[in-house]
């Protein structure tokens, strides 16, 4: 039944054309957030509301989002929005209905990683690959095109992406796991330094960021006897052990935003971490 109504609200937005939210004040940035419902893309909408922005803050399914409904209660500058990014549709329907709001930040957020021992080698789920794909690589493609014009008449015109240090070639080190996850982050990593040479000469900055090995799903407040989270299961040798260090979700975005304030076109298309610092590709 949520399907049947999250389709009807698409259908809805897509024939009717609700008018366009109230716009913000003229000097007051705007940002757009995918996958704004928990993790990385709540502190991310948390941290723009507090400084001021307007945040556009979207997530597949609203009614479940509690945490975002509750900021955005809370903040009269954040608003809630339906979006799939997997689905022409929904991006369609959602770009109708922002036309002509400029976005100073898109940011690419959302992203899927799930059930490590199906990407594993001897247990591949090739239908992972291609729903990997489809979130990863494919959907913030298909978000990006569907705002440019918004990004390009703002002031900061600048599309920021969230890639991961899984995605460079030249970093992996045992164990190979997350196949699907790495190739596919790879591909969005390829797909957004072309996009960075296309949109050079409309002024657009197209940064690609790995946000560190962040603790999305409660590890650091993990008690004795708790289970392990499922996408940490893979490497809690290595964070056990203290080679691999988990950032909270605060730090990491404070650190995001950060390079967000000082984003210049030199650094478009490049594959940067967290605090700044180019990556391998």
């Amino acid at each position: 039944m949520s399907r049947l109504l999250h389709a009807l609200r698409i259908l809805t937005l897509a024939l009717v054309g609700l008018a366009s939210p109230a716009l913000p004040a003229a000097d007051q940035p705007t940002a757009l957030i995918t996958g704004a419902n928990r993790g990385i893309g709540l502190e991310f909408a948390t941290q723009l509301a507090a400084r001021g922005w307007t945040v556009i803050a979207t997530t597949r399914n609203p009614a479940e989002a509690t945490a975002l409904n509750a900021l955005a209660k809370a903040r009269p500058n954040v608003t809630v929005e339906p979006l799939d990014i997997t689905s022409d549709a929904s991006v369609s329907a959602l770009a109708v209905r922002y036309r002509g709001r400029p976005i100073d930040a898109l940011i690419n957020n959302a992203a899927l990683l799930e059930r490590p021992r199906a990407q594993l080698l001897g247990t591949l789920d090739f239908a992972l690959f291609e729903k990997s794909f489809a979130v990863n690589a494919t959907g913030p493609m298909r978000v990006t095109q569907a705002f440019l014009d918004n990004v390009a008449a703002s002031r900061r015109k600048t599309v920021f992406t969230l890639s991961s240090a899984a995605a460079s070639i030249q970093m992996v080190t045992p164990p190979a796991v997350y196949y699907p996850y790495r190739a596919s982050k790879a591909a969005l990593n390829m797909l957004m330094h072309n996009l960075a040479v296309d949109l050079k000469p409309r002024g657009i900055t197209v940064l690609i960021v790995n946000p560190g090995l962040v603790d999305t799903r409660g590890v650091l407040t993990r008690k004795p006897g708790d289970p392990i989270p499922e996408e940490f299961a893979p490497v809690m040798p290595a964070i056990e052990s203290g080679q691999l260090k988990l950032m909270t979700t605060t730090d990491s975005v404070t650190g995001m935003l950060a390079l967000l304030d000082r984003a210049t076109p030199e650094l478009s298309g490049q594959f940067l971490n967290f605090d700044g610092t180019p990556l391998p590709w």
